[in-house]
């Protein structure tokens, strides 16, 4: 029977008007269960594509019509009509069902009061429907759903919503809706959007996509409020340009700056890809200056293992984060990297082809301390195997450093080695011996042509225990030894490039360098001791405890220092200890400690503790602290206070300045079907500690979009 057809295009605009993804019942607040999946039973003997009636009562007389009553069903499939009357005219083709409906089906419910469908025009009327999506919240109804031909129908006096039926909060609704099934476009008129009695949004004439063809039109605004800047609204409008490219047009208008023009275009082809974004102030009320920011993306690939990038970013002015950026992040950017690429590898070779620039925006960075331009850097690593156990690894690099301030010139750096890999079930034996070398072609320089060539050599073994504990569990101790030997240097007359002394921690116990480039190899002459053990869930493998502590013996004093530092005299390195605990499937403990028993002080330590309770109870704490630089603590929480009231709250603080660097507050409201957030924040927007105070305010109505801004999202990061 086409009537089975009908039903789920003529009510398709619902679908589209609202795409809505099914929707778990949230106990805690006591929502009502999702629509039922109303499919017919399946017969083992049924036939694809055979319909089949079933009525307690079958009237047909020749040359006339065919009628069905009581109990009437009709089974076609995954989908089913049912009724007490069913008429059925094979003469003029025409179905009728005069009294009451009930399709079910895999993507819609309908209830109707009548309906008639002509086989032969293929088009039909629903009267007095209602809806609802199977496995969601969403439903609505429909004065009448006409189907005008297969591809056309209308809709109306028709609306949608989430709520539960007794508490309908908010609700979209047009007087008509039109469909055009071919083509994927639905027209709306007299589009209203109310929430709790309010009006949202009208709109005389609405254009919105039926399928996921995607669709020019605008999207949902997004606004805010700062101390600062006084209101913030954004309008969006997305233009659908081609199959492979899109744009999205946004007027911004600040109260306290004037009107912002921002533009994102991408691009996709089977072997390109990019995208571009700009923002870009005409002229901002309170500078007075015009003021952008912009980005460019772009990625290509023109044969196979072979990659091209290329990254643009620039600011109009140092201030432009400071002044317009939305949290701490922004305010501290201090450079905009920009860089090309081109990288190919192979079984067992990779290269890459580079160069980059950087946008200085922090003013405390001086011409001398600007980082360098490599205008290119040329890389080429190989790692493939020998005979037997023995590898060969060779990486190399070639870059030409500019700047405008201070030495430039070129560098080549090369290290070839040879490994040994002994693997046995139970143990490891790692020998590893190569050499090192550099040279230079310097401008502005004492030297033009300085070179520096390092034996390196290094052998890692370790061993790894474990037992079955009485709990079940399964404990393991992992002993690991690490000796570096690389015989010392003079240095001083090599430049510094990118070169900086690598951050202190666990992996840098087995590292054949404690500096970060090739302007300075650090000789050394020691012994690495560390251990690790574990406490793993037999079942499943998860890591219930970790803990791993390590320490660095110097058989001889560390020389090799940067610009003109003394010879550090030292037996060994600070004691690292890392650990990681989770007594809980919810709960997370981790922390690190380097402490320096020579001068009996402690130089790094931190501590995370991140906690998921049931429902919305979330909480995580962190403590950063470097000796000289760092000193922080971190608190973020979600706590509800009801079951549909949430408080979340932020501060971070810096003991070394005694200081609050950014301050949250908010409220979160969520129900079955809407959700609202207000969030205050205020942070640290410039060098000189002045802060920003900001507003934002997010309506969400499930199943439909959001209004206002993004939500801040308070547990990024965090395991």
């Amino acid at each position: 029977m086409p009537a089975l057809r009908l039903l789920p295009a003529a009510i398709a605009v619902a679908l589209a008007s609202a795409p809505v993804l099914p929707q778990e019942p949230d106990s805690a607040l006591s929502c009502p269960p999702p629509a039922p999946l109303r499919l017919p039973e399946r017969l083992e003997d049924d036939e694809p594509g055979v319909t089949d009636i079933y009525a307690e009562t079958f009237d047909a007389r020749p040359g006339s019509h065919v009628e069905f009553r009581d109990s009437v069903r009709l089974v076609q499939e995954n989908q089913q009509l049912e009724t007490d009357r069913l008429i059925y005219d094979p003469v003029t083709g025409r179905i009728d069902v005069p009294g009451w409906l009930r399709y079910s089906g895999p993507q819609l419910n309908v209830d109707a009061a009548s309906a008639r469908y002509d086989t032969q025009a293929r088009s039909g009327r629903f009267d007095a429907l209602t809806y609802s999506i199977p496995g969601t919240a969403a439903r609505g109804s429909a004065r009448s759903a006409e189907l005008l031909d297969p591809d056309h129908a209308r809709l109306q006096t028709f609306d949608f919503t989430t709520c539960p039926p007794e508490q309908t909060d908010w609700q979209l609704a047009a007087s008509s809706v039109e469909m055009d099934l071919e083509a994927g476009v639905g027209t709306a008129r007299n589009a209203r959007l109310t929430f709790k009695g309010v009006p949202l949004l009208y709109s005389p004439w609405l254009s919105f996509p039926l399928d996921d063809r995607r669709k020019s039109g605008f999207l949902y605004p997004g606004f805010g409020y700062s101390a600062d800047d006084g209101f913030d609204i954004s309008v969006p409008w997305y233009w659908n340009i081609a199959p492979n490219q899109d744009a999205t047009l946004t007027a911004r208008w600040i109260e306290k700056r004037g009107p912002v023009l921002g533009v994102e275009h991408r691009f996709l082809t089977a072997r390109q890809s990019g995208e571009f974004d700009i923002e870009w102030l005409p002229e901002d009320r309170r500078t007075g200056d015009s003021r952008y920011y912009g980005e460019f993306d772009y990625r290509v690939r023109p044969g196979s293992g072979w990659l091209g990038s290329v990254s643009l970013r620039r600011a109009s002015d140092d201030n432009y984060f400071i002044d317009l950026g939305s949290d701490l992040n922004d305010s501290s950017i201090q450079f905009l990297r920009s860089a090309a690429s081109l990288r190919g590898s192979g079984r067992y070779w990779a290269l890459e082809v580079a160069a980059d620039d950087f946008q200085v925006l922090d003013e405390s960075v001086g011409p001398t301390r600007e980082p360098y331009r490599r205008l290119p850097r040329t890389t080429l690593n190989i790692d493939r195997p020998l005979a037997g156990r023995w590898r060969f690894s060779f990486d190399s690099e070639l870059t030409y450093f500019d700047r405008e301030a201070g030495v430039t010139g070129g560098r080549v750096d090369l290290f070839p080695r040879v490994h040994y890999d002994l693997l046995a079930p139970g143990w490891h034996l790692r020998p590893s011996v190569g050499v090192r070398s550099v040279a230079y072609e310097l401008d502005g320089a004492e030297a033009s042509s300085p070179t520096r060539t390092t034996p390196i050599a290094s052998l890692e073994g370790g061993l790894a225990f474990e037992r079955m504990l009485d709990s079940g569990r399964i404990q393991t101790l992992e002993p690991r030894l690490f000796y570096l030997y690389v015989p010392y240097r003079d240095q001083r007359d090599l430049p510094v490039f990118d070169t900086r002394e690598l951050t202190f921690g666990f992996s840098q116990l087995f590292h054949y360098n404690r500096f970060s480039g090739p302007d300075r190899q650090g000789d050394a002459n020691q012994l690495t001791v560390a251990l690790t053990s574990r406490l793993l869930e037999a079942d499943d493998g998860f890591t219930r405890l970790e803990g791993s502590v390590g320490r660095i013996f110097y058989f001889s004093d560390l020389k090799v220092q940067l610009d003109d530092e003394l010879p550090e005299q030292r037996g060994g390195s600070a004691t690292v200890a890392e650990l990681s605990w989770r007594p809980a499937r919810q709960l997370a403990l981790s922390a690190g400690l380097q402490w320096d028993d020579e001068t009996d002080e402690t130089r790094v330590a931190r501590f995370g503790l991140n906690w998921q309770g049931e429902g919305a109870r979330q909480a995580a704490l962190g403590y950063r602290f470097r000796r000289d630089r760092v000193d922080q603590a971190d608190a973020r929480v979600r706590y509800p206070v009801t079951d549909n009231l949430n408080l979340v709250g932020r501060v971070t603080y810096s003991f070394e300045e005694n200081e609050t660097l950014e301050l949250l507050g908010g409220i979160e409201y969520d129900s079955c079907c809407w959700s609202l957030r207000l969030t205050a924040r205020e942070w640290i927007s410039d060098r000189d500690s002045d802060k920003r105070t900001a507003f934002f305010v997010e309506l969400e109505l499930k199943g439909l979009g959001s209004v206002g801004r993004a939500p801040y999202r308070l547990f990024a990061g965090l395991p």
